[in-house]
């Protein structure tokens, strides 16, 4: 990979780790007594993704 395709990959990745930040929280915000728990692990293996560690297992 060179210079410049690691620099252009960094801005996208923060703007990825950002976006999934954002649904993290909305979804936290928005749950009314009861845990949405299919729909935050979803959530956290996209936050893992854009971070760039993904658990295979998970």
């Amino acid at each position: 990979m060179s210079k410049s395709s690691a620099s252009a990959a960094a801005p996208r990745r923060v703007s990825d780790v950002a976006a999934a930040n954002e649904r993290i929280r909305a979804l936290v915000d928005s749950a009314d007594g009861t845990w949405p728990s299919e729909a935050y692990e979803v959530l956290l293996l996209e936050w893992a993704a854009a971070v760039g560690s993904v658990d295979s297992a998970a």
